[in-house]
């Protein structure tokens, strides 16, 4: 039990530095194998800036929860980039192996999510896709507009 214990630990985000990721997003990667020695998960905040659309991208191994905790989002999901619109307290469940995009869907307000994934370093088997990268922004910006004229 004594060992449990000790591996215990609470990481603040305002002590880990942040990092732009390969995908173009702002991310701060919190809880990692290198920050407290996780083994099997990650968690970090996600920093959008108004009108941020990433860059499409997959995990290949890893199963990821995004929340937002501020603003909106549509994260585009799969070959199609399907929006799947979400905002403060949903989650967003994305499995291995699946292109998605996330977007902020405000041009004035950023937006803050966490991410939790199944890979201790956070970010190690992210595959860019950059195939999708204008069809994404296409959809991204008819979203934006979308959200601004409602």
């Amino acid at each position: 039990m004594k060992d449990l214990v000790k591996s215990a630990r609470v990481v603040s985000s305002s002590d880990i530095e942040e990092i732009v990721a390969p995908h173009n997003q702002f991310l701060v990667p919190c809880v990692t194998s290198d920050t407290c020695g996780a083994e099997a998960i990650s968690a970090g905040l996600v920093n959008m800036p108004p009108g941020k659309v990433a860059r499409a991208h997959y995990h290949a191994h890893s199963e990821t929860i995004v929340v937002c905790t501020r603003g909106h989002a549509a994260t585009l999901i799969g070959p199609d980039l399907v929006p799947h619109p979400h905002g403060p307290g949903e989650f967003l469940y994305i499995p291995p192996g699946v292109v998605h995009v996330a977007v902020n869907l405000s041009d004035t307000a950023d937006l803050v999510a966490l991410d939790i994934r199944t890979d201790p370093k956070f970010s190690e088997d992210m595959v860019l896709t950059p195939e999708f990268d204008a069809a994404a922004a296409e959809i991204a910006a008819r979203l934006q507009r979308e959200r601004a004229a409602a």
